[in-house]
């Protein structure tokens, strides 16, 4: 793509925008594990509204104004998980392969880091290539794997766990 493309924190104008993009993935069928709407604008609004910056962080990728990119990353909400966070990213079809996934993983990282957690998890989808590879490339590991958790296209499919310790480089 042409466009410029800012990676910062969702506001709440990002909304519909958001939630596009996740009914365009969940569509597909095969990158994430939602296929449909699983919120409106207005409870997708108060929930950016309500975020708090040290525990959860949404990022959206904007070209022109339009989202084409997001990532959500959740710190571990009990005392004995503070250390870590969990992340989920979604790019439009036209945006992948861009490097676009590694602006928004390293910013997460970058946030992961300023308020002290240790470790980022992720699953993904083993036939999901190209997000494995670039996992690994940034470092991230895979710690386990749950065989046949999905059922995509009529095929089971594994869910593979992957993490990476600080320090995020």
């Amino acid at each position: 793509m042409v466009a410029s493309v800012v990676v910062e924190p969702a506001g709440v104008e990002d909304a519909p925008g958001i939630l596009h993009l996740m009914a365009v993935v969940g569509a597909e069928g095969q990158w994430i594990a939602n296929e449909g709407p699983a919120m409106t604008v207005e409870q997708q609004r108060r929930l950016i509204q309500g975020l708090n910056p040290q525990d959860h962080l949404l990022l959206v990728a904007r070209a022109e104004g339009t989202v084409v990119g997001t990532l959500e990353m959740v710190r571990g909400p009990l005392p004995k998980m503070r250390h870590t966070a969990t992340v989920g990213m979604a790019l439009l079809p036209d945006w992948r392969g861009q490097r676009l996934g590694e602006r928004l993983l390293r910013a997460a990282e970058r946030w992961a880091a300023q308020v002290g957690v240790e470790k980022i998890s992720l699953s993904v989808f083993a036939t999901n290539l190209p997000a494995i590879r670039l996992y690994r490339r940034l470092g991230y590991v895979e710690e386990g794997r749950r065989r046949g958790q999905y059922r995509i296209a009529g095929a089971l499919v594994d869910e593979l766990w992957m993490a990476k310790w600080s320090p995020f480089d």
